[in-house]
């Protein structure tokens, strides 16, 4: 876009500086000659920007399904277990399946795929076993309990003695 205002004024200043017998006919063949170039590199960067608009409006509408289908992606128990944090977003487990998405054409699309298993191991990555916030609520309780006795101490302690 620089490139195409830089070119116009160019052409633009040129021809004012043209002075002389000719100066007049000179002046409008050079500026309807740019004005000709201007307009077709102006819609020519048109085209080309509306273009890329439109890849970029499409890859975006397939990252945002992917990311909607895999949300409700769970990995099985068994190969969780046997795996847990071990294995690449880029393992087969991670691929989406037929049954698994709205629209199955968009399972050859490589966009759609990579963002489908980038999204499913990061609702994996986090996941953890029931022991483990039983782990985390006992953890809870136990400071919790060891606050109050601690206020109790401090505040009951010192009128008991005396």
């Amino acid at each position: 876009m620089i490139f195409i205002i830089w070119y116009i004024s160019s052409v633009l200043i040129s021809t004012k500086q043209k002075e002389g017998l000719f100066g007049q006919m000179a002046l409008s063949v050079i500026m309807k000659a740019g004005y000709k170039k201007s307009i077709l590199l102006l819609v020519l960067f048109g085209w080309v920007c509306c273009a890329c608009a439109q890849n970029l409006a499409h890859r975006d509408s397939v990252i945002k399904v992917a990311r909607t289908d895999a949300k409700s992606f769970r990995l099985d128990n068994a190969a969780w277990k046997k795996y847990r944090h071990k294995l690449p977003y880029t393992s087969d487990y991670f691929k989406p399946t037929a049954a698994a998405v709205k629209d199955t054409a968009l399972l050859h699309d490589s966009v759609y795929v990579d963002t489908y298993r980038q999204e499913a191991f990061k609702t994996n990555k986090h996941r953890r076993t029931a022991g483990h916030y039983v782990l985390i609520g006992g953890e809870i309780v136990v400071g919790v309990a060891a606050a109050f006795i601690t206020a109790v101490i401090i505040f009951i302690a010192p009128k008991m003695g005396g």
